[in-house]
């Protein structure tokens, strides 16, 4: 009985599994099957043809078929069929159901025959021929990894039993080597897996076999127990010797693991040979390649078919996205002389039109993607379940996307269909690609929902967002993304904190900054961050003793006997961003420096530092509104003269009339003071 397999199949670097196995769809530049249809009510079938060496041919040989059944397979997998051009069936067998709707096929294809037909889909297929599903593994290793159960082996007879026990089939495949890195079908631990095939000895001798396992492995030749492999590093201290024929011999290899990545190697020495080496895939036979075909349906002038080409992963955020190619493939007795049009339904919320697209899943898991072919009256619709995840099945190591790239994709979306798991990677993927309409939307959709998103994730995805709206010079966009976060949302108070924060140091507003925070001041008196924010608002907004009070009564975190040198070389840091133009770390060390030692803040200095920071940010209105505010709040700061000749030097250009009172204002409060002098 076969089992279904759940997770995608892997290939990591180090782990050689056969990369011959057909991609699930037709390639380029295969034409379509014009065969007659087999007998029997099979609905679906798909060419595959084998690609021969013709003087390596041995009659042994196998052939793998991983296809698409855009869902016209039976759960179960039996009822397949598999046959020559000639009309011949031959022996196959069903290797895996999924995951999603794809079948990997292992057959003995017919010696020469270049194309054979595999067909499935028939509903209630008889029974096949006797022999017809026993496909005897003399060519390439048959590896059936299974869901440990009980105990550790340690023993031939212990481990046996320990396969046969466990019952869960993870799946099934053709390897060429004995050579194991991983776990090639997904990242489950404890497994339990069986090697079987044929081993090829080129001369009479003796042969060295030597193994490297974790946790523990088992060697057998001919039904005979060889080598026990126990946990150990990776070189060739447990071998042992055995005496061999030329020609082929039953090998069976049994290997648990237990705890971290999968690791089994194999390897003989010659008779001839003084060292050991990996028993190469020629030792066990060399599978064929194969080209798998255009799906075509019995009796249907229009069939709509698909190819899909794993493009890239992106690793961003703790988290992958997935890039996908989708061809569309019009199988064998299509509309003739009209040219197909094509809709894709992705199962993401997203559409696409073309023969040809591009698209980005956002999040792992099965979807369900549709394409529908029309020519003239004629129209066909077939839906692939793809399971997307990481990818290794055929490739050592998947090809890597920039988030830039992906980004520009997404961007296209219709984001208001995307489903909310998917719409934090979104607003990550625009963020980085600098697609700051589509980042505004769809971080304006995150910003009011109620819920439904892992708080950490929401938080940090937003926050970013935010950011890289107002290093974009999108203040009012970043406000309005905050702005519509409720104040029931369990993003308060932080999205109070970001809005603020914004008000204060973008747009020179200490009144607004002073309400948004005040209804959260009071309830969470242990956020510091809150409450200093708060306080400086006040004091801006005039309200000097309330703010003064919060401020000295502020716990810092830094030492109070180091306050003069620690809050001196904080300065220096920042004038050197200041210099620098490097905004964004200077404000990292400007509230550093304010977490250390909240009450600077009332000596001035570190005001004029943040107003400058917010001039080389390109809000000089804003800077100058805070530079007034503060100087008018504290006189008798020794910095408020240059923090009023600061603003007007600020307003000089944009507003000539206000700039001019600032001047004069300072002239007044402080006709001492140089900077109070015409000309400076």
């Amino acid at each position: 009985m076969l089992e279904r397999s759940t997770p995608v199949h892997r290939l990591r670097g180090g782990a050689v599994v056969l990369l011959c196995i057909a991609t699930a769809a037709i390639c380029a530049g295969v034409s379509p099957a014009l065969a007659a249809w087999a007998e029997g009510a099979w609905p679906f079938r798909r060419a595959v043809d084998v690609e021969w060496v013709p003087d390596k041919m041995t009659g042994d040989e196998l052939a793998v078929a991983d296809i698409l059944t855009l869902g016209g397979h039976v759960a179960s997998g039996e009822n397949i069929r598999v046959m020559s051009e000639e009309g011949k069936y031959v022996p196959a067998r069903v290797l895996m159901i999924g995951p999603g709707d794809r079948m990997r096929v292992l057959f003995a294809p017919a010696r020469g025959v270049r194309r054979h037909y595999i067909y499935f889909g028939h509903p209630k297929a008889p029974p096949p021929p006797r022999g017809l599903d026993d496909v005897p593994i003399r060519c390439g290793l048959l590896m059936e990894m299974r869901k440990l159960e009980g105990p550790l082996a340690s023993n031939f007879k212990q481990i046996e039993a320990a396969f046969d026990r466990s019952k869960r089939i993870i799946g099934r495949t053709m390897v060429s080597r004995l050579y194991l890195g991983f776990n090639p079908f997904n990242e489950e631990v404890e497994v339990v897996s069986r090697f079987a095939g044929t081993l090829r000895c080129p001369m009479d001798g003796q042969y060295g076999i030597a193994g490297s396992a974790s946790d523990h492995a088992a060697v057998y030749i001919d039904g005979k127990p060889v080598l026990w492999i126990p946990d150990n590093p990776p070189d060739i201290r447990f071998n042992t010797t055995v005496e061999l024929k030329r020609g082929n011999h039953e090998i069976v290899v049994y290997h648990i693991n237990r705890v971290g990545e999968q690791r089994l190697t194999v390897a003989w020495k010659l008779p001839d040979a003084d060292r050991f080496e990996l028993i190469p895939s020629r030792a066990f036979g060399v599978l064929p390649r194969v080209t798998v075909g255009a799906l075509e349906e019995k009796d249907r002038l229009l069939t709509a078919d698909m190819k899909i080409d794993y493009i890239g992963e992106c690793f961003y955020a703790d988290h992958y996205s997935h890039r996908y190619r989708f061809t569309a493939q019009g199988a064998a007795g299509s509309s003739r002389g009209l040219v197909p049009k094509y809709e894709w339904d992705f199962g993401d919320g997203q559409t696409a039109q073309g023969q040809t697209v591009e698209h980005v899943f956002l999040t792992d898991g099965e979807y369900p993607v549709k394409l529908t072919a029309r020519a003239g009256l004629q129209s066909d619709s077939k839906t692939q379940r793809l399971f997307v995840s990481r990818q290794y099945e055929v490739i050592d190591n998947p090809p890597a996307d920039v988030p830039s790239a992906q980004g520009k994709i997404v961007a296209g979306y219709d984001l208001d269909k995307l489903p909310l798991k998917a719409a934090p990677w979104a607003c990550i993927l625009l963020e980085r690609a600098k697609e700051m309409a589509a980042l505004e939307k769809i971080a304006m959709r995150l910003a009011g929902l109620p819920g439904g998103v892992e708080l950490a994730v929401w938080m940090n995805t937003l926050e970013s967002a935010g950011q890289a709206l107002v290093s974009d010079g999108r203040i009012d966009s970043a406000a309005r993304v905050w702005e519509a976060v409720g104040p029931q949302s369990p993003l308060q108070p932080f999205a109070a904190k970001q809005y603020a924060k914004v008000m204060l140091w973008r747009m020179g507003n200490p009144a607004r900054t002073v309400q948004l925070l005040e209804p959260y001041a009071a309830k969470y008196p242990q956020d510091t961050n809150l409450q200093r924010m708060y306080a400086q608002a006040l004091v801006l907004n005039q309200k000097v003793a309330e703010g003064a009070k919060i401020l000295k009564s502020m716990r810092g975190e830094g030492l109070p006997d180091r306050k003069a040198a620690i809050a001196g070389a904080l300065a220096r840091t920042i004038e050197y961003y200041i210099g620098e133009g490097d905004v964004q770390s200077g404000e990292q060390q400007w509230d550093r420096w304010q977490q250390q030692y909240p009450d600077d803040f009332l000596e001035g200095y570190s005001v004029l530092l943040r107003v400058r920071l917010m001039e080389i940010a390109k809000v000089p209105e804003a800077a100058a509104r805070i530079a007034e505010a503060f100087a008018l709040a504290m006189p008798r700061s020794s910095y408020a003269p240059r923090l009023l000749d600061t603003a007007s030097r600020l307003l000089a250009k944009t507003d000539p009339v206000k700039s001019r009172a600032l001047r004069e204002m300072l002239k007044q409060k402080y006709p001492e003071d140089p900077l109070s002098q015409e000309g400076r």
